[in-house]
């Protein structure tokens, strides 16, 4: 106050302090003082003092009367309260909108030096609520989507539903907004306790890449460790605009777990803004895009009382959704889906109904363009399902139903009831307090101060204000320059924006100039005026003329005026001007003649006056048929010439006629008395005279006629027939040929003409359908017509007696087909076809009874006629009687030649083929009759698989199937001790056998050979081994025991030999003998002898290929009949061709009883062991 006083002088007593308000307009007049404050004039006294001074003085002043602080800004989605003080606004307090979260400080104070000390807070919302999340790494405690699910998650220990991913390098998680959003503010909760990893070197980056994070711009960064439990609020420098927010532990190894993540930007409605007192509590209530949307989950409604519920907000059934709109809507259908019954919702798109509609429109008129509907949809079921729903069951895709079905859920979409608190610009005010879709507010500004921008904005239907806020540029012109022999008087005393100055002269002094000059943007408007003294003399005299005035005060006029014949030089006006001088110099007047005026040929001059001086006139007229080239009349100028050229007279000529589109002209000469004549080109029509005459007046007789175009325009086409223009046009006199399609026939004109009125002459022919009458039946026949178009289908069927209607008609292509009646045939073509003559095809047919007469019968079988008739087509049926088969047909028929078809049949006996059978099997069979048995046996040594016997039954097959026989097997043969048993050929069959052997020192007690029997046993009892017993004397002399050993070998050589002389008789002898000398020398001998495998393959082979020899074969010696010693002469006895294993000649039981009859080779007895050089005694060979 101190500074003000010291400077400007006694400052003026405030007034008292307004009341704390919260309009800012109250402040205007506050802030005007504190920017008029330092302009106040400067005192006498202070001009002197140096200027630094003067600055640290002013520098004190708002300190004492002047306010700096204007009205705050104001941000959007926000309402501001202002306390003030003596010295004017002191703090500005803030409060979001509903649904809007406030962020930054929630009241800001005027300093008096730096105005307003904070800056401007921010009001948003949360636009990542439930949006798709993404995240580096999956983990089945953590996932995702627990980081924007709108639970903190992070307060219950055991409990914490927060988003984790794996340990890995540079974790990261990922939210999408659908949609790009001017993101201000993201708010991170962590994870509480646990001892989880806590969050470091968090990075925040925002934009529209979501393959490359780091591509999208920096939000925030906090290269610090995030301490366990806490809410961190991370601003951006900047509002970035990005449908992506990341966030990402950047260089660090480790999970990133985040308990919720929020994104709050200021460009989306809050859910509060979409409420509405006729919105139920149980609608869910959401916003996308600046659009409100209500989800109707708990109860259904049709499609029309859907529709009306949506119209009571002011909106519509959701429609036109796409892209991210129509992904936003998916997401929370799917997300609702467990509670969505059923899972069916109307959007607000529908058609016309009827089968036929094809076209989809929206609630709102517009056309759908990409539907997207669910397999096999629409298939508009019964014709009623004009409406569409969203279908749960088929991935949310398209469905069409109809549109009363009063029990499906739906969503509506509209804009908000209000636009919200709107954005303000420091220094300005906002001027109105509604709100609300239509209202419109205007910005005033503080005195002094000039608007830029729009002051005025409304609320549109979409919720949101139009343009954007204006601002307040505090603007000061100056003072102005001192008006010499004037005066200035300003409309308010200041020099600041919208002050006007007004300017006056003093007395005898005239204002040149702007009278009044206002401060503007760019300083005051106009240019500085003048005063001017306002007083002139007399004006001068002229020869030759006079000058007359009436005053001489600033701004009257002197005139002056020559006599006849002279001319003014100079100007003939001049006025008086400020400061006392005329406008210009004094003019003069000088004489003027123009001499006399030439004369034209074929014409005459006139001299109207009959001088030649100045404004004379002369008048030239030209003979008959010819006029003036030129004007008429000159006149004589200043400069003493005539006023132009003279005229010429020229022959009269008439200007080239106008040619009229779609006319031409005939006739060249244009002069007087000529003429021409008008024609029209095709398709146009004359109107007017067509004969123009040129008249002495240089005019045709006549306008010009014109050509009127005449188009008929195209005829419409004829059902089944079409039309051909012969000259390609439809103007006048254009012609139409028409002609029928294929089956249909004209009627009425063939050709019509296009007329003069425009219109075709006569009247479209008709193409009529080329149709057969009823077709005619001959005596016993049948008819059937198919292909009708008027029988929808359906065969038509009459008889010869049927009543014929003769209104009935068939189209072409019919079919008539004949038949006739049972007994008849046919003579004549049976099928006949409607033709494009309108009659049927062929001659009509008869029916010919015919007779067969009675069937012969058939032995052992009876005749049975099937209908008890014998004529044409009936069939005689042909059976036999029991146990006979019938050989031929079964049926016969009576064809059209009157006799039976094919050979008459006869009944034979029923008899089974031989019946199949396989190797070993054995068949007795009879007569093989009907009831007849056959016996099957197998060979010996075999067994019998299956029945042995089937009987024929009485369709000539066995019944059942035949058996088999498999070999009787023994199986192998139980072990001896201190012994072992050699099976021959490793065969247990049945004929098999096998040899018991004793270890040395071992006698065997029991049969050498056993053989394998029919019943699936060995043969004899089983042998075992016992331990020798041997007494020996031992001698004392060498020479005793020698003796006795040569005399035992002398005897036993004599032995030998008698049993060979003996053998060589070449007599039988009988098994049984023969095994028990074979068993007695084995015994005698200890020998262990095995012939078995002597040429075993080579026997089998022969057996196989060569007939078995009938002979009886005895056993030789080792000498041999021919004389051979050994084991060669034996083999040689027995057959040259082959060698045999001595045991398969053992024979079976049947040849102990007879053992002289001949037999095979397989039932020979058995031989002894052939004699050879060297034998095996106790396991010692000797030779």
């Amino acid at each position: 106050m101190f500074c003000c006083k010291l400077l400007f002088g006694p400052a003026p007593k405030p007034p008292l302090p307004p009341p704390v308000s919260q309009h800012r307009h109250h402040h205007h007049h506050r802030l005007e003082r504190a920017m008029t404050c330092l302009r106040k004039p400067m005192p006498p006294i202070m001009k002197g003092l140096p200027v630094l001074p003067l600055l640290l003085l002013l520098a004190l002043c708002p300190a004492g009367n002047c306010q700096i602080c204007g009205p705050p800004a104001v941000p959007l989605n926000a309402k501001v309260r202002t306390v003030t003080a003596d010295t004017g606004i002191a703090e500005a307090h803030y409060e979001c909108d509903a649904g809007y979260e406030l962020f930054g400080p929630a009241s800001v104070k005027c300093d008096a030096r730096k105005g307003w000390e904070r800056d401007l807070p921010f009001c948003g919302v949360n636009v990542a609520y439930r949006k798709p999340v993404n995240q580096s790494s999956y983990t089945r405690s953590g996932p995702a989507s627990y980081a924007n699910d709108g639970k903190p998650g992070n307060k219950n220990p055991d409990g914490q539903e927060c988003s984790e991913t794996q340990k890995e390098p540079s974790p990261w998680w990922r939210v999408d907004l659908l949609a790009p959003q001017a993101v201000h503010v993201v708010r991170i909760t962590t994870r509480g306790c646990c001892g989880h990893q806590p969050l470091q070197d968090l990075e925040i980056r925002v934009g529209n890449s979501s393959a490359d994070l780091q591509r999208n711009p920096l939000c925030a960064w906090y290269p610090g460790t995030l301490d366990e439990g806490v809410v961190k609020t991370f601003t951006c420098a900047r509002p970035l605009v990005g449908q992506y927010v990341a966030i990402q532990l950047v260089g660090v190894e480790g999970s990133l777990s985040l308990c919720e993540v929020e994104t709050f930007t200021n460009d989306e409605f809050s859910v509060d803004r979409c409420l509405s007192p006729k919105i139920g509590v149980e609608t869910v209530v959401t916003t996308f895009s600046k659009t409100c949307y209500d989800f109707h989950i708990t109860k259904g409604e049709s499609f029309d009382n859907a529709q009306t519920i949506c119209k009571q907000t002011g909106g519509d059934l959701v429609h036109d959704f796409r892209g991210a709109t129509s992904q936003y809507i998916l997401s929370e259908l799917e997300r609702r889906k467990t509670e969505l019954k059923p899972q069916l919702v109307w959007i607000g798109a529908q058609k016309e109904p009827g089968i036929t509609s094809r076209t989809w429109k929206w609630v709102n008129g517009d056309v759908v363009q990409k539907p997207t509907w669910g397999k096999d949809q629409p298939n508009n079921y019964n014709g009623e399902q004009n409406c569409v729903v969203l279908d749960g069951g088929r991935n949310w895709l398209w469905n069409d139903v109809g549109c009363n079905l009063d029990y499906l859920h739906f969503i509506c979409q509209h804009s908000p009831l209000s636009c919200g608190s709107p954005d303000a610009q420091q220094n300005t005010t906002v001027m109105g307090k509604k709100f609300t879709l239509g209202e419109k507010i205007q910005y005033d500004c503080p005195k002094g101060h000039s608007l830029l921008g729009e002051a005025e904005r409304e609320c549109r239907p979409d919720g949101t204000w139009s343009g954007s806020s204006p601002t307040c540029k505090y603007v000061d012109c100056g003072g102005l320059p001192e008006l010499k022999f004037g005066s200035i008087h300003l409309s308010e005393k200041r020099t600041s924006f919208g002050v006007v100055a007004t300017y006056s002269c003093h007395e005898n002094y005239t204002l040149i100039g702007n009278e009044n000059r206002t401060c503007a943007v760019d300083g005051w408007s106009g240019k500085q005026p003048e005063c001017l003294v306002d007083w002139c003399p007399d004006p001068q005299r002229i020869t030759g003329g006079n000058v007359r005035f009436s005053d001489k005060r600033a701004g009257s006029t002197a005139t002056y005026v020559c006599e006849p014949g002279y001319v003014l030089v100079g100007e003939a006006v001049i006025s008086c001007g400020l400061g006392g001088e005329w406008s210009s110099k004094t003019p003069s007047c000088r004489f003027v003649d123009c001499g006399a005026p030439a004369r034209p040929d074929r014409g005459i001059s006139i001299l109207l006056n009959g001088t030649t001086t100045v404004d004379s006139v002369v008048k030239y007229e030209c003979d008959e048929d010819h006029w003036l080239d030129g004007p008429a009349e000159l006149y004589c100028t200043r400069d003493g010439k005539w006023s132009g050229e003279a005229p010429v007279c020229e022959l009269v000529t008439c200007e080239t006629p106008p040619v009229p589109a779609g006319s031409f002209v005939i006739g060249y000469d244009y002069n007087v008395h000529s003429k021409i004549q008008y024609n029209c080109d095709p398709g146009h029509i004359m109107h007017g005279t067509p004969v123009l005459e040129c008249l002495d007046s240089g005019e045709w007789s006549s306008d010009a006629p014109y050509c009127e175009y005449i188009d008929c325009g195209q005829i419409l086409a004829i059902p089944y027939g079409s039309h051909k223009y012969l000259t390609n046009t439809t103007y006048v006199g254009s012609e139409v040929v028409f002609t029928c399609s294929q089956s249909h026939k004209l009627s009425g004109v063939v050709k019509r003409q296009c007329l003069e009125s425009a219109v075709w002459s006569d009247v479209s022919p008709k193409c009529e359908e080329i149709r057969c009458p009823e077709p005619k039946l001959a005596a016993h026949s049948l008819l059937s017509v198919t292909g009708n178009d008027r029988m929808y289908g359906r065969t038509l069927i009459r008889t010869s007696e049927s009543t014929q209607n003769t209104a009935q008609t068939y189209k072409i292509g019919a079919l008539a087909k004949y038949r006739c009646e049972r007994g008849y045939k046919m003579v004549g073509e049976a099928l006949a076809t409607c033709m494009d003559s309108g009659q049927w095809s062929g001659v009509i047919p008869e029916c010919v009874y015919v007779e067969c007469g009675a069937p012969e019968n058939i032995t052992n079988g009876k005749v049975t006629l099937a209908t008890n008739v014998t004529y044409y087509g009936a069939a005689v049926l042909y059976e036999c009687n029991a146990n006979f088969k019938l050989n031929g047909v079964s049926r016969r028929l009576c064809t059209e030649h009157g006799n039976w078809s094919h050979e008459t049949p006869e009944c034979v006996e029923v008899v089974c083929d031989m019946p199949n059978i396989s190797d070993n099997l054995i068949v007795e069979a009879g007569n093989r009759a009907v009831g007849s048995v056959v016996t099957f046996k197998c060979a010996k040594g075999r067994i019998m698989m299956g029945n042995d016997t089937r009987v024929c039954q009485k369709n000539g097959k066995w019944a059942g199937k035949s058996p088999t026989c498999r070999p009787v097997d023994c199986g192998r043969p139980l072990a001896i001790d201190n012994g072992r048993v050699i099976v021959v050929n490793d065969s247990t069959l049945y004929g098999g056998s096998a040899e018991y052997h004793c270890i040395p020192n071992y006698n065997r007690i029991g049969q050498y050979l056993r053989k394998c029997t029919e019943d699936g046993a060995w043969s004899g009892k089983q042998p075992h081994c016992e331990l020798a017993t041997v007494e020996g004397h031992e001698s004392s002399r060498l020479g005793t025991g020698v003796g006795i050993g040569a005399t035992i070998i002398v005897a036993m050589l004599v032995i030998f030999g008698l049993i060979f002389l003996y053998r060589n008789k070449a007599r039988p002898v009988k098994n049984t003998e023969n095994v028990q000398a074979a068993e007695t020398k084995d015994e005698r001998n200890a020998a262990v002898m095995s012939y078995s495998t002597l040429e075993a393959n080579n026997r089998m082979h022969m057996m196989d290929n060569n007939n078995p020899s009938a002979t009886f074969n005895t056993f030789q010696g080792g000498a041999g009949r021919n004389g051979g010693g050994g084991g060669g002469g034996a083999s040689a006895g027995v057959n040259n061709n082959r060698s045999e294993n001595i045991y398969d000649q053992i024979p079976n039981e049947q040849l102990y009883d007879a053992p002289y009859e001949m037999r095979t080779n397989d039932e020979v007895y058995e031989p002894e062991p052939v004699a050879s050089n060297v034998i095996t005694i106790n396991g010692i060979s000797v030779r």
